[in-house]
């Protein structure tokens, strides 16, 4: 490490998104570090290299970039993007009525929370002209902007639509066919899994005790993080070995597994810890962050030598997969999982490498009659 080296990652916001901007003079490896980051742009006008803002990826670049050099982070990125928001929510007022809406239909906070802030975001694309001025027209240049200018992601334009309609249906009380917009194809991108081999690697890299037993237990049943976070003791059936998780993806609730070692640990973790309303608090109390066991399954990956981009999704995605790779019929795993569609638990078969080993590549086919460059 080159001791005069030192880089400051900075909260950059562009066209709206908050964006880690990695400022200081990289040397060659510090800069082919930061060339291996996706969605990582040179922005000519700030002098410096800047990606797309998440706490797993702020903590990612600060451990990659450590190695080298001496790294600064002068400001929350979290503070910075709470003050946005509000600032956002100042400029750009939901329409009335529009969040009562969303709470008497009864969609999840997470939902609210995502619906408001597309709207809001839209509100200021529309600026200045009216909300009654809204259009399919302008609908269409506004999907036009998100696709060419703010480049999201089909997800994230679909959300979007969303959001409007929701006014335009919900609030408004307004008809489809006026303001009908055509969806986009969504793309088709196969989940992250971990093979068994870099499961036990990732879990037993972690010298903490409660994120090691966070971690068990989303692999242990296949659970979302949201539902995680929302277990409390009584969740826990020790006599039949399952998890109960209540009101998951859409209010419904659903039984999954409980492995014997993730049981032994949830106790010794509970003996230390004592948790008093759920199973996993903050230090100030209330449910454990989202965002900080994403946050550290990151660190962890890179820890253990983890190459690819985990989350505490993709270990929900490995449990499905290595059940699959070991037999278990997917009408199981569909059920496990909570999934309503069996077409949303077939695409753990694209990823499985089951029935793989019979197989024979055809280059080997050829081998003998090859001779390798020595």
């Amino acid at each position: 490490m080159e001791p005069a080296l030192v880089i400051q990652l900075l909260p950059l916001w562009h066209r709206g998104v908050l964006s880690i901007a990695v400022h200081g003079r990289l040397n060659i490896y510090g800069n082919s570090l930061v060339r291996r980051f996706p969605h990582r742009l040179y922005s000519k006008t700030h002098g410096c290299w800047y990606v797309h803002y998440s706490p797993a990826t702020l903590d990612l670049l600060y451990q990659t970039l450590a190695e080298v050099c001496l790294v600064q982070i002068p400001l929350s990125f979290e503070d910075a993007e709470k003050q946005k928001a509000v600032s956002i929510g100042e400029k750009f007022p939901l329409p009335e009525g529009y969040r009562e809406c969303l709470i008497r239909i009864r969609y999840s906070e997470s939902t609210i929370r995502t619906y408001e802030n597309q709207m809001r975001l839209f509100l200021m694309f529309l600026t200045p002209r009216p909300l009654d001025s809204l259009s399919t027209a302008i609908i269409d240049e506004y999907m036009l902007y998100l696709v060419e200018e703010r480049k999201v992601s089909v997800s994230t334009q679909n959300t979007a639509i969303n959001a409007i309609k929701f006014y335009l249906e919900h609030v408004q009380g307004g008809e489809r066919k006026v303001y009908y917009v055509d969806r986009p194809m969504k793309d088709y991108i196969l989940p992250v899994v971990l093979s068994e081999e870099e499961m036990r690697k990732l879990l037993w890299a972690c010298p903490n005790i409660k994120h090691r037993c966070i971690m068990f237990l989303l692999y242990s049943g296949g659970l979302r993080i949201s539902e995680l976070l929302k277990l409390r003791w009584q969740d826990i059936d020790e006599d039949r070995m399952i998890i109960y998780i209540r009101g998951g993806k859409g209010g419904k609730d659903r039984i999954t597994l409980l492995s014997k070692l993730a049981l032994n640990y949830l106790r010794h973790y509970l003996s230390l810890y004592e948790p008093k309303e759920w199973l996993f608090e903050n230090p100030g109390g209330g449910p454990y962050s989202s965002r900080s066991v994403n946050r550290f399954i990151h660190r962890y990956c890179f820890m253990a030598g983890i190459k690819k981009n985990a989350s505490a999704h993709t270990l929900r995605h490995s449990f499905a997969t290595h059940l699959l790779e070991r037999g278990t019929d997917l009408r199981y795993i569909q059920t496990l999982l909570g999934h309503e569609s069996s077409r949303t638990t077939e695409r753990y078969t694209h990823v499985t490498k089951r029935g793989f080993e019979k197989l024979i590549s055809p280059l080997d086919n050829l081998n003998q009659g090859l001779i390798l460059d020595k």
